[in-house]
């Protein structure tokens, strides 16, 4: 027999609200405990009714979710994230591998992520993923973070403190500056996406650099040499803008 999940609904759009409870009503395993528009009566309910799970507004009429998330000492229940802001929500989220849901999003949306919710409900890595989230928010662009999730463990590494990203297949290989290497089940096209507005440029098919570590061009090789000791392979196509690029720095 299964557990029923208990579930808190943070959102001050009545349309929303109701949007959200219908979908979750007709999900079995699931009941609704509470609701609040207010992010300090939400947390005052949450403390107090101990839901499994909730579904978080990212703007609410009285602070944003970042704001609610800094009022408890410890969170022990999962999220849901969602928002009408679709830049914003994608800076905070991309790189703590949270997901979030796009409003107006599809019930079968909504349905994808309670199933998540009920799979990994027990699963006691999600405080770090929190804490990225909640660094990345509140720091400035120099220490940002971001996961790195592979079947062994889970990663939090500062974005400055990697060399490259190299593909194999659907797989990426990091390469951090202290040599240490992380392996993960994404391809490279997936980073690419997330990374090159944080200053890093795809030189190569199979290689994503961070331009922060550049020391200089090999012309003869036609290779990009990395922190005075990494030679990475520069496609033709993209060695014009690299070599503008590295005319701008010195």
């Amino acid at each position: 027999m299964n557990t029923t999940i208990s579930c808190f609904i943070v959102e001050d759009d009545p349309q929303a609200l109701e949007y959200s409870s219908s979908i979750i009503k007709n999900y079995e395993t699931m009941h609704i405990v509470g609701n609040s528009d207010s992010i300090t009566e939400a947390a005052r309910l949450i403390k107090k009714l101990k839901p499994n799970f909730i579904i978080l507004d990212v703007f609410l009429r009285d602070g944003n979710a970042f704001d609610f998330l800094k009022l408890f000492d410890e969170i022990n229940f999962k999220i849901i994230f969602t928002t009408s802001y679709a830049k914003y929500a994608i800076d905070a989220f991309k790189f703590s591998a949270l997901d979030y849901l796009l409003k107006p999003f599809e019930e079968k949306e909504l349905i994808t992520a309670l199933d998540k919710v009920s799979k990994d409900i027990h699963k006691d890595n999600y405080k770090y993923q929190l804490h990225t989230l909640l660094h990345n928010f509140s720091n400035n662009e120099d220490s940002r973070k971001i996961v790195l999730k592979n079947a062994d463990a889970m990663h939090i590494v500062v974005l400055k403190d990697i060399l490259y990203a190299k593909s194999d297949n659907n797989y990426t290989t990091f390469l951090l500056t202290n040599d240490k290497e992380i392996l993960v089940s994404k391809p490279l096209k997936s980073f690419n996406e997330k990374l090159v507005p944080y200053n890093f440029y795809r030189v190569h098919q199979s290689f994503l650099i961070n331009l922060h570590h550049i020391s200089s061009f090999d012309k003869r090789n036609e290779e990009v040499i990395l922190k005075q000791s990494y030679s990475v392979p520069v496609a033709q196509s993209r060695k014009k803008d690299l070599i503008e690029y590295i005319n701008q720095l010195f």
